[in-house]
């Protein structure tokens, strides 16, 4: 009985969550290239609220990304070998974001910005 009554709480949940128009967001997916010393695209906009997914690819070398303001922790990914990460940005503002792989003499050049609006 315990167990009817458990799938039928959770079956009620499900209906509540898309009556109230709260089903789960689909992430908005970004694809960001890397190369000797830049991000394409440098400037990226999502919505607050939002859950957002950035898969990274290089051209040539090993390269970094992280964006400390919005939680974002050092991640590495070389040719072939793209690495994604996924966050929901709270705040409206504009976040930058960096290199975080000494990739050669213009490393400290490899910035973007991710833009969040309401």
């Amino acid at each position: 009985m315990r167990h009817i009554l458990r799938h039928a709480a959770v079956l009620t949940a499900f209906v509540l969550l898309g009556v109230l128009g709260l089903q789960a967001q689909d992430p908005q997916k970004i694809t960001v290239t890397a190369k000797k010393y830049e991000f394409t695209p440098s400037t990226i906009e999502v919505k607050a609220g939002q859950p957002v997914e950035i898969t990274f690819q290089s051209e040539d070398t090993k390269h970094g990304f992280e964006c400390k303001a919005l939680g974002i922790e050092k991640v590495v990914f070389e040719k072939d070998k793209p690495e994604t990460v996924t966050f929901t940005p709270e705040k409206p503002g504009t976040y930058e974001f960096h290199c975080a792989k000494f990739c050669g003499m213009g490393h400290s050049k490899m910035k973007g910005s991710i833009v969040v609006t309401e």
